[in-house]
């Protein structure tokens, strides 16, 4: 016949059992109590440059458990909605949007969307940019030497009547 065990013994063997339980829980709360207090640091850092800030968002989640859940709480409340590296993307993206808006080149008379090697408005025939008469690269009107060749260009001038009512000759000044 099998030996019945002592109830001292198998108290004894339940009082073990529940102090391997208790100190096994209790470390599972310390390391998580330990791991909310570093993501909260780090998070917060991740979100905010502010040495006073990061500081306090973490002390909000240092006191002991049933508190520190409050102070968890608070953290979500208070935190910055976007990481420093988001907001550093999104103003990138914001700049490259206003960049695109900059380069966009319209025309003066029709304000039609307009390329920049077009030399005439194709809606309205606007003359926007000449040839150089040497290389044959598009220069704005108003320049009076190539930038690509050095040459001086052509000045047009408006005919204006001499004293005695005649057209004066049409000339331009080139070297």
């Amino acid at each position: 016949m099998p030996e019945i065990p002592d109830l001292t013994e198998l108290l004894a063997t339940l009082g073990l059992i529940g102090q391997v339980l208790f100190w096994v829980v209790g470390a599972y709360f310390v390391a998580f109590w330990f791991s909310l207090i570093v993501w909260t640091f780090r998070d917060v850092r991740a979100r905010s440059r502010d040495i006073f800030t990061q500081a306090l968002g973490t002390l909000l989640v240092v006191p002991p458990p049933p508190v520190n859940l409050a102070g968890l709480i608070l953290y979500f409340i208070l935190r910055p909605r976007e990481t420093l590296s988001e907001a550093y993307e999104r103003s990138l993206e914001e700049e490259v949007l206003l960049q695109g808006i900059e380069d966009v080149e319209v025309c003066p008379s029709c304000k039609e969307l307009i390329e920049r090697d077009y030399m005439v408005c194709p809606q309205c025939y606007t003359q926007l940019r000449k040839k150089c008469p040497d290389c044959g690269r598009l220069m704005e009107l108003n320049w009076t030497v190539c930038p690509y060749c050095g040459s001086k260009t052509a000045i047009h001038r408006v005919p204006t009547t001499t004293p005695d009512g005649s057209l004066p000759e049409e000339h331009s000044e080139r070297e």
